[in-house]
């Protein structure tokens, strides 16, 4: 899982440099629409990850399936399972992006591609393990793949280029691979993976942003004194034009990314964190004095896997989003939001799980405000402020409440060369039905060297 996570990380960020080698210009995404591949390719899927899981790996107990099984897992339902964090809050995100990508890349849309999302998941929850089907996995599965699964489709759209030639070729459609697989393979098996074309034939938005290494920072918790942050990457993606008035807006066509990847003080895979935002439904408004407005529906997808505290979650939210012209060259852009969460976890003292998880299941609400302030000369502050509310559906009753601040300031001094700095608070207070209440604080500072794009 470790190589895995570097390797994604990496062809982001590989992503993000060749995406700055090409002007936008917006297309329709036009591939002929082929629902036999996208079902045979959403069930060979599951085929191929049981196979792998059957025959290679050696805790393979649960892959051993039979109608039996099945029959069993049918009549028994669905519950909640006792898996890690990262297994439930990214690599079944993961998974479900394969589902539906393999719909998306068959020329289905997003609406369309929805279902195979939901029916990969159904067909892997009921058939294809001998361990019950769980509420956690099918949710995960289900809305963090289609989350995921769209953003990665644009982002590898974003990459390739049918007007590219020798090693820019290859390397674009090496990221895209990285980043789509399912929709490599489709380019693969009908030619267009080598077909050479006068135009670029792929979605292009405007997309900027940043890759950041950040330095040792300092941290201080409530119950640990002071510690140090390990050297960090991190990547933010800015993708499409929130504020661009068009006809009608598509799902996925604005959308924000933020990933921060460090080695853990304990776990060398933990310490990652992915952050992003994507409209789903929304229509331009315009305002006074310049001022232009973006209000519409939201999925927000929040996954910290830290040393210091886990925090997972899919939302969706009502957004306002504003720009207001402050003069002097400055713009405030604002993004106060309000949801509801489908599912999240949050750290708990007090559940331990005989396969590692050490947090509980909940729903409940987020609210959310984002404020960016940014001059061409003098650089960004970017200012993330969210609240959490999860109330336990399993594991230690009673309700978390959780509050995350990211600040960060960053300003170009030579050309793409940029620095910055970053400041993070994370407060938890969990207050619980039988055991004692956890209250608990975190904050961190650290540089950054920037290369914008």
């Amino acid at each position: 899982m470790r190589s895995g996570l570097i390797m994604i990380l990496l062809m982001v960020l590989l992503a993000g440099t060749l995406v700055a080698q090409q002007p936008a210009d917006t297309l329709e995404y036009k591939v002929e629409k082929r629902v036999d591949l996208a079902f045979a390719e959403m069930v060979a899927s599951n085929v191929l990850v049981w196979s792998f899981n059957r025959y290679l790996r050696e805790d393979n107990y649960s892959f051993y399936i039979s109608w039996r099984s099945v029959e069993t897992n049918l009549r028994h339902g669905f519950e909640w399972d006792p898996n890690n964090f990262k297994t439930n809050f990214f690599a079944h995100p993961y998974h479900g992006n394969i589902y539906f990508n393999s719909a998306r890349t068959n020329g289905l849309n997003f609406w369309e591609s929805i279902p195979f999302a939901f029916g990969g998941s159904m067909m892997w929850e009921l058939f294809m393990e001998s361990e019950f089907a769980s509420y956690n996995d099918l949710i995960m599965t289900t809305f963090g793949g289609i989350y995921l699964g769209e953003s990665l489709f644009r982002f590898s759209e974003q990459v390739l280029d049918d007007r590219s030639r020798g090693w820019e070729r290859f390397w674009r459609e090496f990221a895209g691979t990285a980043l789509n697989p399912v929709g490599a393979f489709n380019r693969a098996i009908k030619g267009d993976m080598f077909r050479h074309s006068s135009r670029p034939g792929h979605l292009r938005f405007p997309i900027n942003g940043y890759v950041g290494l950040g330095g040792r920072g300092r941290v201080k918790g409530s119950d640990f004194g002071n510690a140090q942050f390990n050297p960090a990457i991190e990547l933010t993606l800015h993708y499409g034009e929130p504020f661009r008035e068009v006809e009608k807006r598509q799902p996925f066509d604005y959308s924000t990314f933020r990933l921060w990847r460090s080695e853990g003080q304990t776990d060398s895979t933990k310490n990652m964190s992915i952050t992003g935002r994507a409209l789903v439904i929304g229509k331009n408004v315009p305002g006074k004095n310049e001022q232009k407005h973006l209000p519409g529906l939201f999925a927000d997808y929040d996954y910290y896997d830290l040393d210091l505290f886990k925090l997972g979650s899919f939302s969706l939210n009502g957004v306002w989003m504003s720009a207001f012209p402050l003069g002097r060259g400055f713009t405030l852009v604002t993004g106060p939001s309000v949801g509801v969460i489908i599912l999240g976890a949050g750290s708990n003292e007090y559940y331990q799980s005989y396969q590692g998880r050490n947090y509980n299941f909940g729903q409940g609400y987020k609210a959310k405000l984002d404020l960016l302030l940014k001059h061409q000369k003098f650089g960004e502050l970017f200012f993330d402020y969210g609240y959490f509310t999860l109330y336990s559906r399993e594991g230690v009753p009673g309700v978390d409440h959780l509050n995350v601040l990211d600040a960060t300031y960053t300003v170009r001094v030579w050309r793409s060369l940029g620095l910055g700095a970053e400041y993070t608070y994370y407060y938890r207070n969990a207050n619980y039905d039988n055991d004692p209440d956890v209250k608990r604080t975190v904050k961190g500072i650290r540089g950054l060297v920037t290369l914008f794009f």
